[in-house]
């Protein structure tokens, strides 16, 4: 009889929630793709009026650092995480990550 009461289609609410956990991880690889793409802009577009060593490893740290989540992605997108439990984990940190990518490109940019 819960089942089938439908206060304001909050029934549809909860299966749309467990779909968007357990795509989170991958969609939160996606957002550090994007911002590691950001990073390796501004230190190409550093690389070529410095030229230093130091410009050199932060490109090379940078495309690591891509390749990485390219791989997660692909990982992700076939294999999905049947439970939340394994679907949190991944995802905790990769938010970690998404945050200091976050804050280095902040740094960065200035």
């Amino acid at each position: 009889m819960l089942m089938e009461i439908n206060l304001f289609g909050l029934q549809n609410i909860v299966p749309t929630l467990l779909i968007l956990v357990k795509y989170s991880a991958l969609i939160t690889s996606i957002a550090n793709i994007c911002l590691l793409g950001g990073m390796l802009y501004v230190y190409l577009e550093r690389y070529l009026k410095v030229k230093s060593k130091f410009t050199t490893t932060l490109v090379l740290f940078s495309l690591i650092f891509l390749a990485q989540n390219i791989l997660f992605s692909v990982y992700f997108f076939f294999n999905l995480p049947e439970t939340v439990i394994n679907a949190v984990f991944p995802l905790i940190f990769l938010g970690l990550e998404f945050t200091a990518l976050a804050l280095l490109l902040m740094i960065t940019r200035e």
